[in-house]
């Protein structure tokens, strides 16, 4: 019996103890780096991720902005266009106006049968016509 005593009980030593408690405070360690590590990676790849949806976000808002100035230069110049080609048909008007005026002074009224006397509507007709084309005119200047 004296050599069981002598013998050291390893299963309830303090050295053995101690042991446990080093070796359970590495696994410890070891289990808080790795979790560190791997919530390391995944705000890196958080990051990243938002990183490339900003760039896919400011390239597409590049490009609306493109096609929003695109189509404002297209409509500015469609509006020059229409100006140019009111413009034209103004002038056209009024030479038009201008030469059956001139033809209608070629006209003698004594000797025209298809000249009557102008009514009074014809001429409140002829004086808004003025009105408007000297509005018209100021407008443009």
């Amino acid at each position: 019996m004296e050599k069981e005593n002598n013998k050291n009980d390893y299963v309830n030593s303090k050295a053995l103890f101690v042991l446990k408690i080093v070796t359970m405070s590495f696994a410890i360690l070891a289990f808080v780096i790795v979790a560190t590590a791997m919530l390391t990676r995944w705000i890196m790849d958080l990051e990243r991720k938002t990183k490339e949806s900003n760039t896919k976000m400011a390239k597409a808002a590049a490009k609306l902005n493109k096609f929003r100035k695109d189509r404002i230069k297209h409509i500015l110049k469609q509006r020059k266009l229409q100006i140019k080609e009111e413009k034209k048909d103004k002038k056209r008007k009024n030479f038009d106006r201008a030469k059956r005026m001139s033809d209608a002074d070629d006209i003698d009224p004594d000797t025209d049968e298809n000249c009557d006397d102008i009514s009074d509507d014809e001429i409140a007709v002829n004086d808004f016509d003025k009105e408007l084309s000297d509005i018209l005119q100021d407008d443009e200047i």
